[in-house]
């Protein structure tokens, strides 16, 4: 007995390896992909599959094989499907404005890496010149993009108004204040966008009452501050220029209306030299002379492990140095360190920090960390902290309005970076002019795109017209735009209209839009390095529209540098927002550069 249950044991071990060796392939279960439509009504026909025999499977939108390809073969084996069916996530490189990328590759996989660095005057989701990004299994670390920095929006003042009013500015842009009848500006009536907020502080509106109007200033001359107006008891520091000398009080004052007497500037008769600049600890000046007069310069620095504080460099005046700057320890402690938007501090806050200490954040749910978790604390100053990206909601009556539905349903919330996929109602169709691409939509800091379908029949008709930088369109929107209907667009204000004004539908497709040129803002400081003056007093205005001239001046004893312009006028054209500003040089250096020519 005990022989013919061994025997049926036997039997059934090999009829059982023969038949796993005959059929071992199951229903493969792909991730992120899938097989072939025929086979799934008919799984129990196909399946298990026997040794040697091939299948084919591929990636869904946004997915690849481990190869890079978008379908791939798979062979049934003794140990199962091989290679395994898996699908990764792909990452598209977006389309950069403004900036370039470090290769020319198109798509990446999971945990490859490419750099992009953005153009001047515009900055990386980071906040940088340059940035890496890398690609995860939910889309990129961090979209690249390259945007002007933003400054905040400006609250009204009492007793007055500024121009323009936007709810954001870029860096650059320039507001206006005005005030009231019988008001007068106290402070800058122009301030400016800077990568680091609004400069210098936002004026305000006070009565006429005991106002003093701008300074009289006697002939070689110059002022510290510039202001229409100054309050009662209010101090000007005066200051002669080069190889002048003050006599009189250096301070005039406001009294009730009225400027105390000013003093005069007379020539100096003989140059005043400056001793040796003087001795700071830790640190040391960088001489560049053994004589120092009126106007001459020296830069400081410091040992390593010290930082200065105050202005690196100390200027010869009638004799006497500047104050010079000191060179402190690098153990300055830091305050709490900055709030993180959607985010906080993982451990609790104290309130202050040694140099050298770091802090950890976290993100809220769904919101996406991008930067480094960790800030430190150095020489006072925390490391930028990270930002947490704000997740997407699906809208379904944005959804309804462009006749769209979702591919794939989503629980919850989509993260920052994945892609969503779309697909037309029945009965409706993408624009001819539209690819299909663009019913894969990514989700980007809580905003998405949605495309729009129109109806099949609907041929020749338009969606929604194109936008235009720095300007808007006035007429009425609508969803569909009839074959041959027409919008028209406005510049913003100081914005100069290049092209025709309206834009045409034809045959599905938006004629070019206008373009809004930039105007032009004056700056003061290239004019003062480049020892210019207007030669107008009506060009003392914010804007200076694209196409406009402006002239300038020499200041006194300097002359035009011939080699700065085309030519030797002072007359500059305003040109997309950029003004080339001549260059005036003094009589001696002018001599020098010509003898360094002729040699």
């Amino acid at each position: 007995m005990r022989s013919k249950d061994l025997a049926f044991i036997i039997v059934l071990i090999i009829s059982g390896e023969l038949y796993a060796e005959e059929k071992p392939c199951g229903f493969p279960s792909v991730e992120n992909g899938r097989i072939a439509q025929y086979y799934y009504p008919f799984k129990s026909y196909y399946f298990p599959m026997r040794i040697n025999e091939k299948l084919s499977f591929s990636c869904l939108a946004g997915y690849s094989t481990a190869t890079g390809k978008q379908e791939e073969r798979i062979t049934c084996t003794q140990e199962g499907w091989s290679p395994e069916p898996r699908c990764f996530k792909t990452c598209l490189v977006p389309e950069l404005h403004h900036g370039k990328y470090s290769t020319t590759q198109k798509t990446f996989q999971v945990k490859d890496r490419v750099q992009y660095e953005c153009t001047a005057g515009y900055y990386t989701a980071g906040g940088r010149k340059a940035e890496e990004v890398e690609c995860r299994t939910y889309g990129w670390s961090l979209t690249p993009r390259c945007t002007k920095l933003k400054c905040s929006s400006l609250r009204l003042i009492e007793n007055g108004y500024f121009h323009p009013i936007k709810q954001t500015y870029e860096e650059g842009d320039v507001v206006q204040f005005f005030c009231h009848e019988n008001y007068y500006l106290s402070g800058s009536d122009l301030i400016q966008c800077y990568n680091f907020g609004w400069y210098p502080e936002s004026p305000v509106c006070e009565g006429r009452r005991n106002r003093c109007p701008p300074p009289p200033l006697p002939l070689n001359s110059k002022i510290q501050t510039h202001s229409t107006t100054y309050r009662h008891g209010e101090v000007v520091h005066v200051e002669c220029e080069i190889n002048f000398e003050i006599q009189g009080s250096e301070e005039i004052r406001c009294e009730n209306g009225k400027w105390t007497e000013p003093p005069k500037c007379i020539e100096q008769k003989e140059k005043i030299a400056c001793e040796d600049p003087p001795f700071i600890e830790n640190g040391m000046a960088n001489p560049h002379s053994t004589i120092y007069y009126n106007g001459d310069t020296v830069a400081y620095e410091c040992r390593t492990g010290y930082h200065l504080r105050g202005s690196k460099e100390i200027t010869c005046k009638r004799g006497n140095w500047t104050r010079p700057p000191e060179c402190v320890e690098n153990n300055e402690n830091c305050k709490p360190p900055p709030a993180v938007i959607n985010g906080a501090v993982v451990d609790g806050l104290l309130a202050s920090y040694t140099t050298g200490s770091s802090v950890e954040y976290r993100c809220n749910e769904y919101y996406l960390l991008s930067g480094a978790k960790i800030s430190r604390c150095e020489q006072g100053r925390w490391s930028p902290p990270p930002v947490c990206l704000e997740p997407c909601t699906i809208n379904v009556d944005y959804m309804k309005r462009n006749n769209i539905e979702m591919k794939w349903n989503y629980e919850g919330k989509v993260l920052h970076g994945d892609l969503i996929d779309f697909v037309c109602k029945q009965g409706y169709d993408l624009s001819p002019s539209t690819p299909l691409s663009e019913l894969s939509v990514q989700c980007n800091r809580g905003e998405v795109r949605y495309p729009l379908c129109i109806i099949k029949e609907s041929k020749g008709m338009c969606a929604y017209p194109p936008l235009i930088k720095n300007g808007v369109m006035i007429s009425s929107t609508l969803g569909i735009y009839e074959n041959g209907s027409s919008v028209e667009y406005r510049c913003f204000d100081h914005h100069f209209l290049q092209g025709s004004r309206e834009s045409y539908c034809l045959d599905g497709v938006w004629t070019t839009p206008p373009s809004c040129l930039e105007p032009c803002t004056l700056s003061f400081v290239e004019m003062e390095n480049n020892n210019l003056l207007l030669k107008w007093s009506f060009d003392n205005r914010p804007y200076i529209f694209h196409g406009e001239y402006i002239e300038f001046l020499c200041r006194r004893d300097t002359y035009i540098d011939e080699s700065s312009i085309i030519g030797s006028e002072l007359r500059v054209q305003c040109d997309r927002g950029h003004l080339k500003y001549p260059r005036c040089v003094s009589k001696e250096r002018m001599l020098s550069y010509q003898e360094h020519l002729r040699t």
